[in-house]
């Protein structure tokens, strides 16, 4: 089962996410912050990472430069309510954005937009 990694401070958000990303048939990692993800992308080998833009402890647009540093890194998809800044994600290597709020049909065109399918 392929696996995504999931950060955002947003309890409730990662939950519904992750709701959605387990009916399509993924495993879900989950991080409340940008902290320890690139920890967890070595051990867990996600396919793709859903990174909020704007959380405690640790921002994602810092998170996604991080991400970028990696050897075959996962497909990267920036979260945000902020368009602008969802541009700005992309400009910094992101490999796509995904507007909040998040429907079923938003995340799996998101996905779609990075070749990541289900086994």
């Amino acid at each position: 089962m392929k696996r995504i990694l999931v950060a955002d401070d947003d309890a409730m958000f990662r939950t519904i996410v992750k709701r959605h990303l387990n009916r399509m048939g993924f495993e879900v990692i989950e991080n409340e912050s940008g902290k320890g993800v690139v920890d967890q992308i070595r051990q867990h080998r996600p396919v793709a990472c859903l990174i909020d833009l704007v959380m405690d402890g640790k921002e994602g647009i810092e998170t996604i430069e991080e991400i970028a540093g990696i050897a075959h890194r996962p497909k990267v998809v920036a979260v945000s309510s902020n368009a602008k800044y969802l541009d700005f994600a992309t400009g910094l290597g992101a490999d796509t954005s995904l507007l909040k709020p998040v429907s079923p049909e938003s995340l799996r065109s998101a996905l779609d937009r990075v070749g990541i399918v289900p086994d």
